[in-house]
Order: C-alpha cells, then sequence, then structure tokens
C-alpha cells in the first residue's frame, strides 16, 4: 500500500488549498511524524506555512512511487536540511523587525532625554535591561574616558545582535570545519572539556561536524582512538549543511570527513537524538568506556526538543559533569520560549543540576545560563 493510501489521502486532495489550509485539520501531523523519515513534520507548519506543507506533500508522493529509491532519499535530506535553513531565515527576518522597532523606540527615548543628559554632563543614557538577560547585573555600567556612561549588558546584547544580524557565526571554523560557536564559547568549552576530561560526548545537533572536531580535537590531547568517543548525532547527513551562508563567509571551510579525528574519535549517527538507534549508541558508548559523561544539547532550539532532551538525558551525565545547553541566547533575540525556558523548567524539577555562572567568564556567551554542572 502506498504512503498515500496509508494516510487516507489522494494527490487531489494534497494539492487543494483547502485540505491544505483548512483550521479544522490542516494536515495530519501525527501521521506524518510516524511516516515521513527524519521528522519533516517537526519543522512546524505555523512556521513555515504552506510552502512547508507543499513540500511536505511532495515528499509524501515521491516517497509513495519511490519508496526504495536511493537516489531520492538523498533529495529528500537535501530538502530537509533547506526547510531548516528556511526556519533560520524566518525568525531572523522576525528579529531584524523587532529590531527596527526597537530602535525606532531608542530614537524616541534618547530625543525625550536629551535635555536631562546634557544638564548631567553628557553622561549618556541608558535602557531597562531585558529580564532574558543573565550577562551582567542590571545595574552594571561602566564610564569610558569619552566621558559617556554604558551599561555592560548594552554592549554586550549590542554585539549578540551584530553576531546573530550579520550571520557571523557562520564565519568560524575549527581545523578547518565550520563551528558555529562565537569565540569566547569555543575558548570556554575547550576549557570545560579539558577539565571533566569525559570518556563519552553526546553531541546532539551534529549539522557539518564543527562541534564534534573541537571535542574530538581535545580528547586526543588525553584519550587514545578507542579509549573515549563521541557520539555525534543529527537527522540529517553531515555533508549536508544547513547553513546557507557558510560557501560565503568561510570559503576555506573543509568537509569534516577529510579530518582524520573524526573516523578516530566520533561515531556518527544519522537520526533524532531521542530515537532508538541513537540513544543505543549512547548507552552503548557508556557501557563500554564509562564517564565521565558530558551532554551536549545543540540540536532543534524549539521548546519542547530541548526540555524533551533535557529530561531524558540527564540521567547520563556523570557527578561533577556537565549537560551544555547551547544558544539560550535565542530566547531573548527571538521573543519567545526557547532553550533558556526549557533549562529554567527542566531546573525546577532537577536538584541534581545548578547553573555554572563561572563558564560564563568572558560575559558574552550564546549559552547563557546553559551550562549546567551536575552536583548529586
Amino acid at each position: 500500500m502506498s504512503l498515500l493510501a496509508r494516510l487516507g489521502l489522494t494527490s487531489s486532495k494534497l494539492v487543494t488549498s483547502h485540505h491544505i489550509t483548512s483550521s479544522a485539520q490542516p494536515w495530519p501531523v501525527t501521521y506524518l511524524r510516524q511516516i515521513l523519515p527524519y521528522n519533516c513534520a517537526k519543522m512546524q507548519p505555523c512556521r513555515v506555512s504552506t510552502l512547508l506543507l507543499l513540500l511536505c506533500a511532495g515528499a509524501v508522493l515521491a516517497f509513495g512511487e519511490h519508496e526504495h529509491n536511493v537516489h531520492m532519499h538523498t533529495v529528500m535530506m537535501k530538502i530537509y536540511g533547506q526547510l531548516e535553513a528556511i526556519q533560520t531565515l524566518q525568525e531572523s527576518i522576525k528579529s531584524a523587525l523587532t529590531e527596527l522597532k526597537a530602535l525606532h523606540t531608542e530614537n524616541d527615548l534618547v530625543r525625550g532625554h536629551a535635555t536631562t543628559a546634557q544638564q548631567s554632563e553628557c553622561k549618556g543614557n541608558t535602557y531597562p535591561l531585558d529580564p532574558a538577560s543573565s550577562f551582567v547585573a542590571k545595574d552594571e555600567v561602566i564610564t569610558p574616558n569619552n566621558g559617556h556612561s554604558m551599561r555592560i549588558d548594552d554592549i554586550l546584547y549590542g554585539y549578540d545582535w551584530l553576531f546573530e544580524s550579520k550571520r557571523l557565526f557562520s564565519a568560524g571554523s575549527w581545523l578547518g570545519v565550520q563551528s558555529q560557536q562565537d569565540p569566547a564559547d569555543l575558548v570556554v568549552i575547550q576549557q570545560l572539556v579539558w577539565d571533566i576530561k569525559p570518556k563519552v560526548i553526546y553531541d546532539i545537533g551534529t549539522n557539518v561536524g564543527g562541534s564534534a572536531i573541537l571535542f574530538a580535537h581535545i580528547m586526543s590531547q588525553y584519550a587514545q582512538p578507542g579509549e573515549a568517543v563521541i557520539v555525534s548525532v543529527d537527522p540529517k547527513d553531515f555533508n549536508i549543511n544547513w547553513d546557507d551562508a557558510a560557501k560565503r563567509l568561510c570559503p576555506k571551510c573543509t568537509p569534516v570527513g577529510d579530518n582524520p579525528l573524526w573516523k578516530k574519535y566520533v561515531q556518527f549517527v544519522q537520526a533524532r537524538a531521542v530515537d532508538k538507534p541513537a540513544v543505543a549508541a549512547l548507552e552503548a558508548a557508556i557501557a563500554k568506556y564509562g564517564g565521565p559523561v558530558i551532554i551536549s544539547v545543540d540540536g532543534w532550539h524549539e521548546y519542547p526538543e530541548v526540555f524533551e532532551e533535557c529530561n531524558m538525558f540527564a540521567k547520563y551525565v556523570t557527578v561533577g559533569s556537565y549537560m551544555i545547553v547551547q544558544d539560550t541566547k535565542l530566547d531573548r533575540i527571538f521573543g519567545r520560549r526557547g532553550p533558556r525556558q526549557a533549562v529554567y523548567d527542566f531546573l525546577l524539577n532537577n536538584t541534581n543540576f545548578e547553573i555554572d555562572k563561572s563558564r560564563e567568564v568572558f560575559l558574552y556567551t550564546q549559552h547563557s545560563d546553559g551550562f549546567l554542572r551536575r552536583v548529586r
């Protein structure tokens, strides 16, 4: 029986606008989650809208006719990566519009406070601290030798805007492999791995292998191949980069498979982190190599996925080691629940972990409140 028949759909139904946009039952998401490979449905139709639904419909049609066609499998993997890029672009556009609105409001505030600033010897203006910030305290202000007072959070968050809006995360690499960490986090993460010297790292969200190669490089300095391992998981192939700006901003980046550390220290599993093959690989690695164990949560940055992964994999983290929940900054930038809120909600019901602020020693980090140390 074809996939269309299993879904109870016909090609004519798939292409009718009523079936795609109807508010009653716009798309059988639960069926898609079970049937379509790599969880195409998790792209959330409410965000990617009709474009995603049409592509998912095309996927159903394609796999209905070519269920065993390897080439079609490859094409669908490319589509998956492109859909992730669409999601990222949508969020980027949304954040840019939010920034424009904020700049307009800021200009009004500057004009409104101009007289007050002149009367106070031009010490400058500060604005309310975003409640999602955890870089510094609300009242931390510096006055450089130009006489203008600046709140530290404004400086750090301003850099964060530049880092995100100019896609600077696409420009970095580690040993030639694109890594989307900012420089400060690269230093902190390598320090953390060196301090813990884990035997097993569960790397959720491989993309093209930048984090895995960083982990492998540090691991190679304290363990021989076969003594420790990185289990790196991603639903897409690591040769497919969701980042459309990578070629432009990191033209000298090389495929991770070209680096000998990849084969020596990394076990790649093409699956979601919570899927049985991935979990089985993690448990087998722990059984073989023991601890310490680090969990790096850097996959799909939506609240439900991050919250699920935190709760599911916390038990594997050894006492004294870490679960690193990455890109918590996105809650503030996009103005919605994401990795940061998932961390807070996870900690409400798990007293075995605490936020280690010492890992934010350089003040700016993409993972603020995301370095979770297991204390018991």
